[in-house]
């Protein structure tokens, strides 16, 4: 899926946005993540992610319609999963700190 978008600067936010590519089915649509939280359920030994979202551009599609597209949702979970696990999996640690002992 990194091939999916790319992330552009949004003059209107602190936050950087997410421009799909031709690759995705969702080609020129921009949208910016907000809050992003996973609830574990212990007992079920699963967890679910949950997120807002806004649209900064539906590019040829209706906003409208995409905000309550089930697939488009389910789309932007699987990418947000993506983009955590790429981020957390298979990465060295960034802790580059050095101590001293005297």
């Amino acid at each position: 899926m990194n091939n999916h978008y790319t992330t552009q600067e949004h003059p209107d936010s602190d936050f950087y946005a997410l421009k799909f590519t031709k690759e995705s089915p969702y080609k020129n649509v921009m949208v910016i993540y907000g809050t992003v939280k996973i609830l574990e359920d212990q007992q079920l030994d699963m967890a679910t992610l949950q997120f807002t979202y806004n649209i900064v551009d539906p590019g040829d599609f209706d906003h409208d319609d995409l905000r309550k597209d089930e697939d488009f949702n389910n789309y932007l979970g699987d990418l947000l999963k993506h983009i955590i696990n790429e981020g957390t999996i298979g990465k060295s640690t960034t802790d580059s700190r050095t101590e001293s002992f005297t």
